[in-house]
């Protein structure tokens, strides 16, 4: 056991000081903690990529980093990862064997318990936690002692692949592997999001964003590529890509919305300097794991993503065109990231942001708003009010891993397998161990 020490995210908008923190090296010992804390509240920190209260516990906080070990199967179909093995830590010594993952979101920072427990997803894909084939689970008895359980079939694993910490301490993952593959891309214009949707048959991976102030689309056109090979200047697009839209455009923004604070200068970023740095005939193949990452995680921001169905996207991105205008023209925010918005195919799960459990099958398509500025209330006053509108008009999800209004956002209403999910985490969790502050405001409101 560590001392007990302040603890904060990525973001920096979430601190709390556990009286207990601990490293366990073996599953065991996980038991023996969970026995010590039954009277608790017990939360598990991964790589602390989240911008809500999901980690926060006054009592007790596990840190997992060391349950790092990887097994790839015999089969090489599968692969059997520890809880606190980073997802780019996985991709690396996948690739030894020739294999990936079905599903890479945009940054490789996460656990791989942390990015299944929150729904983490890229574009075109589902989300990573569709893909959990079994998880292995340190949690409680009916007799309120400690145990592990393999959950690998029915409704167990429906709500456990996405379970935002609910059910226990998640000790392995075994996740699906797929043969290493290649991707081809380009950044292109679109006058509109009609024109966006409509370059997905050809390009199926892509993900675009809306400009703002300019309110025009790029979009990363990207699809699996005939031949695995690397061409077009691959490594000299990665360059450029880090360089000019990674660091360079993320300093701009900081210098013109965070050191200036200048509507004008935010203004002519979008409608004038960007546009001149993409071009649209660099067509690049690349290895998957390389060319679905980016680096925004090299800044520190606070991120909320909101998920709608594709029957209501192009109203809910006019709603919140709307909202940014108004507040840019009241002086009261000046909006100064682009919105990026990925398409995920509908998870079988209880509880991911594109769960259609209970529902008709559809696609689903996350709207992603973030900040690099400080202090960050106006934003969140804008985020919140787009948030409330977005879910009782849309039916909108927000994802379990970043930024969360108060009030949870209509999330009673969004999920019909809540009540599947609240009797599963019962059976995990008899005494409430698992459930925090955050848990119990937005998702688990008894005890």
């Amino acid at each position: 056991m560590r001392a007990a020490a302040s603890i904060s995210n990525f973001g920096g908008n979430i601190s709390f000081t556990p009286r207990h923190r601990y490293c366990p090296r073996s599953e065991d010992e996980v038991v023996r903690i969970l026995d010590r804390h039954r009277d608790g509240t017990v939360r598990v920190l991964g790589a602390g990529h989240s911008w809500n209260g999901g980690i926060e516990t006054a009592d007790a906080l596990v840190d997992l980093r060391h349950l790092a070990r990887v097994r790839v199967q015999g089969n090489r179909r599968s692969v059997t990862a520890g809880a606190g093995v980073r997802i780019g830590a996985l991709l690396k010594h996948l690739s030894k064997w020739g294999l990936t993952l079905p599903s890479i979101g945009l940054i490789d920072r996460q656990t791989v318990a942390g990015a299944a427990a929150t729904g983490t997803h890229g574009s075109g894909r589902h989300s990573m936690s569709h893909y959990v084939e079994s998880m292995r689970i340190a949690c409680y008895g009916r007799d309120g002692k400690a145990r592990v359980r393999t959950v690998d079939s029915g409704s167990a694993l429906r709500a456990a692949r996405c379970s935002v910490g609910a059910m226990g301490v998640v000790l392995e993952v075994t996740l699906p592997c797929v043969p290493q593959y290649y991707v081809r891309e380009r950044s292109v214009w679109r006058r509109d999001l009609d024109a966006v949707l409509a370059g997905e048959g050809k390009a199926p991976l892509q993900q675009f964003y809306l400009m703002p102030h300019a309110w025009t689309w790029l979009v990363h056109e990207r699809s699996v590529a005939d031949e695995s090979r690397r061409t077009g200047g691959a490594a000299l697009y990665r360059l450029y890509w880090l360089a000019v839209i990674d660091v360079l455009l993320h300093l701009c923004v900081k210098f013109s919305a965070s050191l200036m604070r200048s509507r004008r200068l935010v203004h002519l970023l979008y409608r004038r300097l960007l546009p001149a740095f993409i071009f649209p005939r660099w067509r690049v193949t690349d290895r998957s794991d390389r060319q679905l990452l980016m680096r925004h995680d090299l800044f520190r921001h606070l991120e909320m993503e909101a998920f709608v169905t594709r029957e209501h996207l192009a109203a809910a991105v006019d709603l919140v065109v709307e909202g940014l205008r108004r507040a840019d023209e009241r002086g009261s925010y000046v909006h100064h990231y682009p919105i990026c918005i990925r398409r995920v195919l509908p998870d079988d799960t209880l509880i991911s942001m594109t769960s259609c459990h209970g529902i008709d099958e559809q696609d689903w398509y996350a709207i992603s708003l973030i900040t690099l500025t400080e202090p960050r209330e106006p934003f969140q006053r804008v985020a919140a009010a787009l948030a409330a509108r977005l879910s009782s008009l849309f039916g909108a999800r927000l994802h379990w891993g970043k930024w969360f209004p108060p009030g949870g956002a209509g999330v009673e209403r969004g999920y019909p397998g809540l009540g599947e999910f609240e009797a599963t985490c019962r059976e995990f969790d008899p005494q409430g161990v698992f459930r925090n502050r955050f848990l119990r405001r937005v998702l688990l409101r008894r005890k």
